[in-house]
């Protein structure tokens, strides 16, 4: 090829000629240069027409001179990343010349007008694409959103608008969302292609993909923690004020609810607190119940009212409470103050057992709390009251009855739970009398949207220890990351094959794994440059004065492998749902016991706790159900088997992929099965004790108030006689916005004053939201839900 040679103000160099006769000039006009010189660079050679480069607008804000070597560098720097994360090298100096010479050569003949960061990448990563360079191109390029997208998320509809309906309509969540977009992209950029793939493809789901690679999943809390070492909400101290252990209830109360606030900047989903009142109770001490219920009423509103949640929602959280005081917890010193009271450095030795009074009457002030409601009537979503029914409270203590005839009972206590359940459906039932339970012999709790944490002596030899908060050793339980898998699209592929079905199912436990491993070597890299701050901290001693306990027992978190669509899975494989024929039944059985055998097998293999669990799935059930109507393959199948409205679903499909279809939660029985609530608890049941890593049971009531007394005998005979482990009644209730009357059941318009502008309600997933927060599956289910009159209806 014929050359000419052209000068620069440094260099000369030869340029390949074209056959149109015009030629690119690799020099840049100077902003200083006179017009006869900016003229001059524009001369003609050879008979060639010669033009510059124009100057680059960077993504930082600022116009630079076109310079190849910033692409050199930039490729040398960047590719760096391959090494981390797939284990490949980077490229060499001499190909990052070449790549940017090449880069430069196609920007000289596409005579553009100007240049921008983003475009100069996209060349370079077309290149590295066509030289067969993926893994470079991955770490390479940019993640972002189209300005459309952008301008979409910004009047709150376009991307994952409604993924979660907690999330509130502000320009939080609008930033939040944007966030989000980029993270995932870089996550699925970073992660190995295979298992990225399974995630797009609907596979399976990666849950909270957006923070994989910088927090945990959900945390229970054990307060002891923050009673004996105070409050550093930064997690180091250094960036925000450092409080000492609360000497007083309002203080504790404080400490409590910033606690799960500063939480929520480490974990990715819910937060709370396990043993609630009795840890609390001892600074209750004394206090009429006036001020008790004044403290609860204080907490409440704080949750409910902290918008610091991400995207500027309020902190998800829970609290476990217990009637009184647990029989484990009896005889264990007091932690609160900044000391243990065991008797030691100048403490007297005082006992939970002593705090009986003051747990009551918190439990009976915080049901008191909100059975009223807020300042509308309408009823608190957050914290959700996770009730425990536990062994120690199904008999009362009639010694210390008879001393203290002004408390109420375990009875009286338990009714005003039935009471709040009976009129808003606040309450979450968490029944520990089933002997897989553990019968109160460990630390057991429910979290999040129905996940499930335990800890005993039998499985961990530091159980003791704990208990007593020697050397702030301490409860800390929860996961690192959910993933779940697509069952029915597993039995579309085995197409009837048992065997068939059970590997496959098998083999996305396996891809699971190798997510787990990757998010664990992620966040060890997070938690090494000290970006994990809160959950790491090690605070001042207020003892010895030298650095205390870890927060959190890195080691002790879980890997939580989900499932949806069990249901759909099963009617594919044998012709019926799971509730039509005992054959359908006994199969899901089948299905569910050999996934918790083999993630026992992985565990051990691994050397990590795997727990096996239903998906919430407010938005899972939705993507699986459109994903294989979108995928050639599955599509016919599916259409067989999918809830909801296919009709409409199919219409839309090519608009939008928030459908009105899902797949089934879990083991659930689906929403809308016109069976007896009998039939209903009697399939769902045995589930229980098989998905260990969390269950529930729904029981969505109709548009009556139910008598608490009914209910409450009615829950109680599922807490003894069945192996529900976990249970809520929802009660649909709609609110009005012009006169803020509050109704039950699912108004489109206020029977008070007639106003449509009516905001309805009623639980989404695991938690009470307005329902025009929900995505259409959601919506589709709450329409499809079979609604029961439970005993006492009026």
């Amino acid at each position: 090829m014929d050359t000419c040679t052209i000068e620069t103000q440094d260099k000369k160099e030869e340029v390949p000629e074209r056959s149109d006769k015009r030629l690119k000039f690799t020099g840049t006009v100077q902003e200083d240069m006179t017009q006869p010189q900016k003229q001059a660079v524009q001369r003609t050679l050879d008979g060639h027409s010669i033009s510059v480069m124009p100057k680059v607008r960077t993504t930082d804000g600022h116009m630079v001179d076109w310079d190849r070597n910033i692409v050199v560098n930039q490729l040398m720097k960047e590719t760096g990343l391959a090494t981390r994360f797939y284990n490949k090298p980077g490229i060499t100096r001499k190909e990052a010349q070449e790549i940017a010479k090449d880069t430069e050569r196609r920007i000289r003949q596409m005579d553009l007008k100007f240049l921008s960061g983003p475009l100069i990448r996209e060349m370079v990563n077309m290149i590295l694409l066509e030289r067969g360079h993926v893994e470079w191109r991955n770490v390479s390029t940019r993640v972002g959103t189209p300005v459309y997208d952008a301008c979409e998320i910004d009047l709150g509809s376009g991307f994952e608008a409604k993924d979660n309906a907690n999330l509130q309509e502000n320009a939080e969540t609008s930033h939040k969302k944007k966030a989000d977009k980029i993270s995932k992209e870089q996550y699925l950029l970073l992660l190995p292609p295979r298992l990225a793939d399974l995630h797009l493809n609907g596979d399976l789901h990666i849950h909270d993909l957006e923070y994989m690679g910088t927090r945990a999943f959900c945390q229970d809390w054990d307060l002891r923690y923050f009673f004996y070492y105070g409050l550093m909400p930064d997690g180091s101290g250094a960036k925000a004020s450092v409080a000492g252990p609360a000497m007083k209830a309002e203080v504790a109360i404080l400490h409590a609810v910033k606690a799960l606030g500063s939480a929520q900047t480490n974990f990715a989903g819910g937060q709370g607190f396990y043993n609630f009142l009795t840890f609390l109770a001892p600074y209750f001490e004394g206090k009429s119940y006036k001020d008790i219920e004044q403290l609860m009423q204080m907490f409440v509103y704080e949750m409910t009212q902290m918008m610091v949640a991400r995207g500027g929602q309020v902190v998800f959280s829970s609290v476990q409470l217990s009637p009184g005081v647990p029989k484990l917890w009896k005889d264990i010193p007091v932690v609160y103050k900044g000391k243990v009271h065991d008797g030691t450095n100048g403490t007297v030795r005082r006992t939970y057992e002593e705090f009986e009074r003051e747990v009551r009457l918190g439990f009976a002030a915080l049901m008191n709390v909100m059975l009223q409601g807020d300042n509308w009537g309408k009823p608190f979503n957050f914290p959700k009251p996770e009730i425990s029914i536990e062994p120690d409270f199904m008999q009362e203590d009639d010694l210390f009855n008879r001393a203290h005839p002004e408390l109420p009972t375990y009875d009286g206590l338990y009714t005003l739970a039935f009471e709040l359940a009976a009129k808003f459906g606040t309450p979450y039932f968490d029944n520990q009398l089933p002997e897989y339970r553990g019968s109160g012999d460990g630390i057991s709790c429910y979290q999040c949207c129905a996940y499930q944490f335990s800890a005993n002596a039998d499985a961990d030899d530091r159980f003791d220890d704990k208990l007593h908060f020697r050397d702030g050793m301490h409860f800390s339980m929860g996961s690192w990351q959910v993933v779940t898998l697509n069952c029915p699209r597993a039995a579309y592929r085995a197409n009837g094959d048992d065997m068939a079905l059970f590997a496959d199912l098998k083999s996305l436990m396996d891809q699971a794994i190798k997510i787990f491993a990757t998010k664990r070597q992620w966040m060890e890299s997070i938690i090494e440059n000290e970006r994990m701050p809160f959950a790491t901290q090690r605070p001042k001693d207020p003892m010895t004065g030298k650095k205390g306990s870890i927060a959190v027992d890195i080691d002790s978190l879980v890997y939580t492998i989900g499932v949806v669509g069990i249901n759909e899975m099963v009617h594919y494989h044998t012709g019926n749902q799971i509730y039509e024929s005992k054959a359908a039944f006994k199969f899901a059985i089948r299905v569910m016991t050999e996934l918790e055998m083999y993630a026992r097998e992985l565990g051990q293999k691994h050397g990590i706790e795997i727990a096996l669990a239903r998906t919430p799935a407010e938005t899972t059930g939705q993507r699986f159900a459109a994903s294989d109507l979108l995928h050639e393959e599955y599509a016919d199948s599916a259409k067989q088997v999918v809830q909801g409205d296919l009709e409409t679903a199919l219409a839309k499909i090519k608009d939008t992929h928030d459908l009105p279809i899902y797949y089934t939660n879990g083991t659930h029985v689906p929403p809308g099965a016109d069976i007896s609530l009998a039939e209903r608890i009697k399939i769902e049941h045995v589930f229980f004790p098989i998905v260990d890593g969390g269950n529930i049971c729904h029981i969505w009531l109709g548009e009556g108030s139910p008598d608490p007394k009914g209910l409450k005998e009615f829950a109680m005979n599922i807490a003894k006689n069945t192996q529900v482990g976990y249970f809520t009644f929802t009660k649909d209730m709609t609110i009005c916005l012009n006169d803020f009357h509050m109704m039950s059941g699912l108004k489109d318009a206020c029977e008070n004053c007639g106003s449509s502008n009516v905001e309805q309600m009623s639980r989404v997933t695991g938690y009470i939201q307005s329902v025009s927060g929900w995505n259409a599956a959601k919506k589709q289910e709450l329409a499809d839900r079979k609604r029961y009159k439970v005993a006492g209806i009026a």
